[in-house]
């Protein structure tokens, strides 16, 4: 008799099982679809999204000139060039490609402030509800926490990108820039990640991170500010900049990237000596004045 009831139970058990497994690939595959759809339709409901996606294709051949343009100047021979000249030409060159990104982020702060008013008015759609928890994939968000999403959503002032650049890459001349498009120093640890290996470490699983092209290095560096736990307060300074509705400036963002580099302060100082000797801060105060919110 006990054992009849054990086995029924087990059965029952096991019967629950396959309802609970059945209910959960159901939801994966209506949730897959929606995205599917979501995306499709993304661009009618968002031009801004369509236009950027087209934006983005149509400057690929543009920033892959840009790249070789660098790395021509570069390995010029020195005398050709004064210090200055080759500074102006990276400035000139790298600008408009830290430009687009931040472009692009503003296009997808947009969309967030309206979904988010679309949340206040309760009236939010399947769609936008899976737009939502793209943004919300792609800044890795966790808990559906909106404010924080709006922290993240947002750019990195072109005279920041510009000086990092700069420091990191040696000014588009180190062996990183020339053969791996690495041009913001990202060290990546594994055997089977894709990098380049420091000629001075002797850890093989330490690599700088290489990238296909200039513009997929200059995303990966906003993603990275814009994600990474340890720029927490980066995004704090810089959210709090908004709120008081000031210009986000490279060299007052920078005193919080001590992480940034071991260099720690040092680091710091040497980005705001660059932006100062270079006279970067005006990129951040002729652009981008839509962005207020």
């Amino acid at each position: 008799m006990y054992k009849s009831k054990k086995r029924t139970n087990l059965k029952k058990l096991h019967t629950s099982y396959i309802y609970i497994i059945f209910f959960c690939a159901v939801f994966a595959t209506f949730n897959f679809f929606i995205q599917k759809i979501a995306y499709k339709n993304e661009g009618k409901n968002y031009p801004q999204l369509q236009n950027m996606r087209f934006n983005q294709t149509q400057s690929n051949k543009f920033n892959q000139g840009i790249e070789e343009s660098i790395k021509i100047n570069a390995q010029n021979d020195s005398s050709n060039y004064s210090v200055a000249e080759k500074k102006k030409y990276f400035i000139a060159n790298i600008f408009p490609i830290l430009h687009k990104a931040n472009q692009d982020i503003l296009l997808k702060r947009n969309i967030f402030f309206e979904i988010e008013k679309k949340i206040q008015n309760n009236d939010l759609n399947v769609l936008e509800a899976a737009i939502l928890r793209k943004l919300f994939n792609e800044f890795k968000v966790k808990n559906n926490d909106l404010n924080e999403l709006k922290k993240r959503i947002d750019i990195v002032p072109v005279s920041l990108g510009i000086a990092q650049a700069a420091i990191e890459s040696g000014w588009g001349t180190s062996r990183f820039a020339l053969e791996g498009n690495a041009y913001f120093g990202q060290k990546i640890i594994g055997t089977k990640v894709k990098g380049i290996k420091p000629s001075d470490s002797d850890n093989p699983l330490i690599k700088v991170r290489s990238f296909r092209n200039l513009n997929d290095s200059v995303k990966a560096y906003i993603n990275n500010l814009n994600t990474h736990f340890a720029y927490k307060n980066f995004r704090k300074s810089r959210y709090e900049l908004r709120s008081f509705g000031k210009t986000l400036e490279g060299r007052i963002l920078a005193n919080q990237l001590i992480k940034y580099s071991e260099l720690g302060n040092d680091y710091v100082e040497n980005i705001q000596k660059i932006i100062k000797k270079n006279n970067l801060s005006k990129f951040d105060f002729i652009e981008y004045r839509s962005a207020q919110r």
